[in-house]
């Protein structure tokens, strides 16, 4: 049977060529593995109009119609690249299988000779991808498979994904949104491997405008990105799933605080005041959760510079610091406060002893009527009698007069 195929086949390309000269050709199509059987050669010889047309760089078998290729057909080109399908007007029409010859593989829909409809590409090297293409590249609907097993479902606009899809890498993180010419762009939502989430707005590929991050600790961030860093207003809670927990309002650039800004630790304490470089630096005003403040300049998370500093209960000191300490104290400006008087708060046994004292004296207030008598604790000290004192060795005990800030716990792991 297989001699008489032969014999058929050889009998049809005499018409046009000697045997001779096509015995070559004739067994390139004898010995091609066909992946449809409706294009083996037994198969094409049956139908109308077959015949073996030889090119400079290839050789087809196949219907022809007016000295073109036209209708069903077997081409094999000289570097191993075959095509087995439909044809019109000389170009591949229709479904088709074709064979590149690095083993990669096409099997759709042809127009004009391109990929155009729907079909599917498996590259040699395990990528695939299934779906629809226009003038030879993935358009419209498609899935698309990598070497490392990511991918992506979704739109594709002239062999990029555009519009909305999902995006899977190879270690697991799951993007869904927006893409434009192959990257993220628009809006998205994007679920890392490690519990992290963001969503929000994409540029370029990276978060850009307005977005919020939540990490798999806990923290969460609502504000401005730039270029994939928060960068602009925002604001940030170390646990949002905390009763109490250290957050920050205020500006970032490239992912640290810089400008202006309020950070509250959870422990009631409150920053207010200018960053750098993820540091309290330039003018600011501290609060502890004691009662104690300062206010003044700050460099590189310390206090530096000219400043006030108070503890609860006590007269602020002015002057300048550094390091937390206040190396050079002015007196200039303690004068220019307003007294403050300190009420003094009694037990029951000392409103008792002081009662006692009143009264002994009550006679002597009855007969200086006349006289005006101010009474007051003799706790309270006059401004001007400490200023006064203070004045006198401002120099010879100057390093008495130096004092250190009371010590403050605080944390600068923002």
């Amino acid at each position: 049977m297989k001699i008489r195929n032969q014999s058929n086949l050889k009998t049809r390309v005499l018409k046009e060529q000697r045997t001779e000269e096509n015995e070559e050709f004739i067994q390139r199509f004898l010995n091609y593995k066909t992946h449809n059987k409706q294009f083996e050669y037994c198969n094409l010889q049956r139908l109308e109009n077959c015949t073996l047309k030889i090119y400079k760089e290839s050789s087809y078998f196949g219907q022809m119609a007016n000295g073109k290729r036209n209708g069903k057909g077997v081409l094999i080109c000289n570097n191993g690249r075959t095509y087995e399908g439909h044809f019109e007007n000389d170009r591949k029409h229709g479904q088709g299988y074709e064979k590149l010859p690095d083993n990669s593989i096409y099997e759709g829909m042809y127009i004009n000779g391109k990929p155009e409809g729907m079909g599917k590409f498996n590259w040699a090297n395990g990528e695939s991808y299934e779906g629809g293409w226009l003038n030879g590249l993935k358009h419209g609907q498609g899935i698309w498979v990598g070497v490392n097993k990511d991918s992506y479902i979704g739109e594709w606009k002239m062999g990029s994904p555009n519009g909305y899809g999902v995006y899977v890498t190879e270690s697991g993180d799951k993007y869904e949104g927006e893409f434009h010419n192959n990257l993220k762009h628009g809006q998205g939502i994007e679920y890392l491997s490690n519990g992290d989430i963001y969503k929000g707005q994409y540029a370029n590929g990276k978060p850009e405008g307005q977005g919020e991050y939540s990490w798999n600790s806990g923290g969460y961030y609502n504000g401005t990105f730039m270029n994939g860093f928060r960068h602009g207003k925002g604001t940030w809670i170390k646990d949002k799933n905390a009763q109490q927990s250290d957050c920050y309002e205020g500006e970032y650039v490239y992912d640290k605080k810089c400008g202006f800004g309020i950070y509250r630790w959870e422990t009631g304490s409150r920053y207010e005041g200018n960053f750098f470089e993820d540091m309290r630096h330039g003018f600011g005003k501290m609060f502890w959760n004691d009662g104690s403040y300062y206010s003044g300049m700050w460099q590189k998370g310390s206090q530096s510079g000219e400043g006030e500093y108070c503890k609860k209960g006590e007269q602020p000191k002015f002057g300048i610091f550094e390091k937390n300490i206040l190396i050079k104290e002015d007196f200039d400006k303690i004068r220019k406060q307003a007294p403050q008087i300190r009420i003094r708060q009694y037990t029951t046994s000392q409103r008792s002893m002081r009662a006692n004292s009143y009264q002994a004296n009550s006679n002597f207030v009855n007969n200086s009527s006349m006289n005006q008598v101010i009474l007051r604790p003799t706790s309270v000290k006059q401004q001007t009698q400490t200023i006064q004192s203070q004045g006198k060795n401002t120099f010879q005990s100057k390093k008495k007069r130096q004092f250190s800030l009371h010590k403050q716990s605080i944390d600068l792991n923002f």
